[in-house]
């Protein structure tokens, strides 16, 4: 939601400007290309930050299911897979 307030607000931004400092065709070009290109930066930067921290919540947990089933559990799980995708008579 933050995120999308502050996009509205460099476009509400920009807009007044334009309208309240009118400048050529080619400046007033260029202004929107850069403000265009800035938002999209902005935007890139945010993505970013939020996968990895994402990313970083996704391998906490994961390191802390980890702990939580154990080594023998994991094992036998594992035996298990083994067994029902290859036979029990059969090794890997």
């Amino acid at each position: 939601m933050s995120t999308t307030r502050f996009l509205l607000g460099i476009g509400v931004g920009v807009g007044l400007g334009l309208l309240f400092a009118p400048a050529s065709g080619e400046e007033t070009r260029q202004t929107l290309a850069d403000q265009a290109r800035n938002i999209a930066e902005i935007s890139q930067r945010k993505v970013k930050q939020t996968v990895e921290q994402a990313a970083e919540a996704a391998k906490a947990k994961a390191g802390d299911l980890g702990r939580r089933v154990g080594r023998e559990p994991a094992e036998a799980a594992v035996d298990s897979v083994r067994e029902d995708v290859l036979g029990k008579n059969k090794t890997a």
